[in-house]
């Protein structure tokens, strides 16, 4: 469309207006899922909720969910139901304005015109996110000027802990937590020893951010949980890694760099992750065909088991990586030669690693192997400035050198 000649007045006139259809649009849309949740057509088309009705149709999950919600609070908040109907409110904003009443609601309980003065309060801010926080804080004052000396301080209260665990477009997981007082002190006791900051061998301050420590943390407590078998069976099994690894007629495309074998939960992995699945974890590889059919289900496979670990850390003493020596409960247990190539797991294949540095050998290019000493060894990745030239191997961080020499100490 051209906007040649046209001023700016007319272009955010028409952006609004382009914005109140939408708005009216989807609230006509919460509406009509809303009369059909009454009139029972869920149940007679066999879906589970009225949300089904939008995604069988091809409406994204998080937005059916987000349209029956609305129509809800249309039914219950008059402001809400006014504002949707004559556009001036956005979808995103009505369910923000929505769900932050009905926490308030749960929290300290409220009538129905309280309600409708919250609601309007909330309609004063400008964002969802801003809405939420108004609503937290409305929470807090209520609570505290309630005369009931049996109410659990909402900050005490585990009724309302909530968890958001979210894969994004780029396939990184994005989470948000909100617990009580008492699992918020367990998390920080749980955190706290593994999110230290550790001084690199050379005294020089460890680089990783207080976010970087914070969350290697808490993968290290998940590692370390999901590596015991004294926890809850999902579907029968002990949870673990799932990776689904297409096939094309007798090859599998994860080792081929087709891009296409994925994880369970969070989806498609390049094949440098895949190696790392296969070397670090607690793994069933699923194969499917072309249409996705299962192929081959593979055993569970819990690599480096105790005794082996035992001798690892014997040897290495911690991270093997040059330079790092973090210490052995940091550490996963790398192949040198992949598992999935025929790698054995054994002492004689196996190697101490950082998950940092795990990652960086495996997405980097470093060669890691086995010298005729028995102790690792390393190889920088080849320099496209200098191709055929990787430099003299490095010895272990457990050898206390970076040379080759071999009367070195």
């Amino acid at each position: 469309m051209s906007t040649v000649g046209v001023d700016d007045a007319e272009i955010l006139s028409a952006i609004v207006e382009v914005a109140r259809a939408r708005n009216v649009l989807d609230a006509a849309q919460s509406v009509l899922v809303r009369a059909a949740e009454r009139a029972g057509v869920p149940f007679r088309r066999r879906v589970r909720s009225a949300a089904g009705l939008l995604t069988a149709i091809g409406v994204a999950p998080a937005v059916a969910h987000r349209t029956v919600r609305n129509g809800h609070h249309a039914d219950r908040l008059e402001a809400v139901g006014r504002g949707l109907r004559d556009g001036s409110l956005s979808a995103e904003m009505a369910d923000a304005v929505g769900t932050g009443v009905a926490g308030v609601d749960r929290r300290v309980g409220l009538d129905e015109a309280e309600r409708g003065v919250l609601a309007r309060k909330l309609l004063l801010q400008t964002t969802p996110g801003e809405v939420a926080a108004a609503a937290r804080g409305e929470a807090i004052r209520l609570a505290g000027e309630s005369a009931d000396p049996d109410r659990v301080p909402v900050a005490e209260d585990p009724a309302f802990n909530e968890m958001s665990l979210t894969v994004a477009e780029d396939g990184r997981v994005t989470s948000t937590i909100d617990v009580d007082v008492l699992t918020g002190e367990e998390l920080h006791a749980a955190l706290d020893p593994l999110c230290r900051p550790v001084p690199l061998p050379d005294g020089s301050p460890d680089p990783r951010s207080t976010g970087q420590r914070r969350a290697d943390a808490l993968g290290q407590i998940i590692r370390t949980y999901l590596s015991g078998s004294a926890r809850p069976t999902s579907g029968g099994v002990l949870p673990h890694a799932t990776l689904v690894v297409p096939t094309v007629g007798e090859q599998s495309t994860a080792s081929v760099g087709g891009g296409v074998a994925r994880l369970g939960f969070t989806g498609p992995v390049s094949s440098s992750t895949v190696g790392l699945v296969l070397c670090a974890a607690a793994v069933s590889a699923v194969r499917v065909d072309g249409e996705g059919v299962p192929l081959d289900v593979g055993r569970e496979h819990r690599l480096f088991p105790p005794g082996i670990r035992k001798a690892l850390a014997v040897r290495d003493g911690g991270c093997a990586f040059p330079g790092c020596g973090r210490p052995v409960s940091w550490t996963d247990a790398h192949h040198c030669v992949p598992w999935s190539q025929g790698g054995d797991t054994s002492l004689g294949n196996g190697v101490l690693l950082c998950r940092m540095h795990h990652v960086h050998v495996h997405q980097g290019g470093w060669e890691v192997f086995i010298g005729r000493d028995g102790h690792p060894w390393f190889r920088q990745p080849v320099d496209p400035a200098r191709p055929g030239r990787r430099g003299e191997p490095l010895r272990s961080h457990g050898r206390r050198t970076m040379t080759i020499h071999p009367t070195a100490a």
